[in-house]
């Protein structure tokens, strides 16, 4: 979210306030009292519509007034069953709404400018070169076609709100850094690895079974042992499986203005500056997953610079893995974060507060960064800032 959308979003909020406590003055009624009267109000209107039209559904009428009426009364009804069977969830967003609006009353802090000296401002040459001294050689150059992968993405995000649930997806930031997840590697390996010794220990198992009907116990110390060992090698490898899961992810780093690339399973990443990553979605509705098992929608993030010690082939990386609009949404998110022009967006909050309140970075392998805890409640581990750089 830019600057003129805050100042508008503040002012919004600003306007209800001001129209809730002129409506309160003018008719003595509380909040609450006049939301109590409009929502009855609602109600009758919709059975008194229903019973002119027994049968039919209000929320499909050809009367624009009862159709939205219809609509707000069933948004109002789930609300109220979301409060009752998630109050713990209600609780923690009513105390999240009542920080944020202690931190806009505090102006002094809400608004401070912090020193922005640690993002990056180096031109493209510039980041490159350092690129090349990380990876230990230079670059070669490479134009990417595919029959399947035709859709290029658009490198910016048009409304960053749309984005707040990406953070339960693909897309995790403490600040400094933003990953996104290849679809494939090592995480991916132990995952099918604990599946496949869970199935085996489950069919050796009725084996045992088998033996047991069989042979009485002769085979029992044997059988139990070999269910066993491949039993708990499963449930330990699928437990353990996100151990690895650092590696296999793109990681954007705001501070630097380099993208490391995942491991694979053969070679080592490599950096190189954002502007060379373009990511393409797929000219049909299903494609192959990155191993050749089900198939379900990726895109394929191509770097269109790679290290010259890549000598056979050139890397592609398949992330995403649920949709078009959510693999080029998170590939725009990850553009706009690089952008240090612009804050980070409100929909990255929830991501930012989630590592500062666990002290650790993205990679969960090192503390928090440093740069950014000045722009946290230290004790509520909310975003207290107007403009999170």
């Amino acid at each position: 979210m830019n600057i003129d959308d805050k100042r508008l979003e503040e002012e919004r909020i600003f306007n209800e306030r001001a129209d809730r406590l002129i409506a309160e003055e003018e008719d003595g009624l509380t909040h609450e009292e006049r939301k109590k009267i409009i929502r009855e109000n609602r109600i009758n209107a919709i059975k008194q519509w229903c019973a002119e039209n027994p049968g039919r559904d209000p929320a499909r009428a050809k009367d624009k007034t009862i159709k939205q009426l219809a609509l707000d009364e069933k948004a109002v009804v789930r609300r109220e069953e979301f409060r009752k069977n998630n109050p713990e969830k209600v609780a923690e967003i009513r105390k999240r709404t009542r920080n944020e609006r202690r931190y806009r009353d505090n102006r002094a802090t809400y608004e401070e400018q912090l020193p922005r000296d640690y993002l990056h401002k180096d031109s493209y040459e510039t980041r490159l070169k350092k690129a090349e001294a990380l990876n230990g050689c230079r670059f070669k150059t490479r134009t990417f076609k595919s029959k399947r992968f035709t859709d290029e993405y658009a490198a910016e995000l048009e409304s960053p709100d749309s984005g707040s649930t990406l953070e339960g997806h693909w897309v995790r930031t403490d600040g400094q850094q933003l990953a996104i997840s290849w679809f494939g590697g090592w995480s991916n390996l132990f995952t099918i690895l604990g599946f496949g010794c869970t199935s085996l220990a489950l069919l050796v198992f009725g084996f045992h079974i088998l033996a047991l009907i069989m042979d009485g116990f002769e085979y029992f110390w044997v059988m139990a042992s070999i269910y066993v060992m491949l039993f708990g090698l499963g449930v330990f490898t699928l437990k353990h499986r996100a151990i690895l899961s650092h590696r296999d992810k793109f990681y954007f780093n705001r501070h630097t203005g380099l993208v490391k690339t995942p491991h694979t399973l053969f070679r080592k990443p490599f950096y190189l500056p954002y502007e060379d990553i373009v990511c393409y979605g797929a000219n049909e509705l299903n494609v192959g997953s990155a191993r050749g098992g089900s198939r379900v929608f990726v895109s394929l993030m191509v770097p269109l610079k790679y290290p010259k010690h890549y000598r056979f082939t050139k890397p592609t990386f398949y992330v995403g893995g649920f949709n078009r609009e959510w693999d080029s949404l998170q590939y725009a998110t990850a553009m706009t974060f690089m952008d240090t022009s612009i804050p980070l967006g409100t929909h990255l909050y929830q991501s930012i507060e989630h590592y500062f309140k666990i002290d650790k970075d993205i990679t969960e392998k090192h503390a928090f960064p440093e740069e950014l805890k000045p722009y946290l409640d230290p004790d509520d581990c909310q975003v207290n800032r107007h403009e999170v750089w």
